[in-house]
């Protein structure tokens, strides 16, 4: 139990300074950056996910219905 113990308590520890050193860190140019970048490329895919919903759903599904029903009359 105590190596457990010692275990945790020495996860915690260098968890805590990793947190600490992160948060103390003047140069945040870097995240800012990537954080944009995160950013347009999530706006990206929403309007292209928008856009393919709208092409499936307007042209491509009403022509595959009729097509399929179009068989089976």
């Amino acid at each position: 139990m105590k190596k457990l113990t010692s275990y945790v308590n020495k996860k915690t520890t260098c968890l805590m300074n990793r947190v600490y050193l992160a948060l103390s860190n003047q140069r945040g140019d870097f995240y800012i950056s990537d954080a944009v970048k995160i950013i347009i490329a999530v706006v990206l895919g929403a309007l292209l996910l928008a856009a393919l919903t709208l092409i499936f759903n307007d042209t491509v599904i009403p022509r595959i219905t009729q097509e399929i029903e179009g068989l089976f009359k």
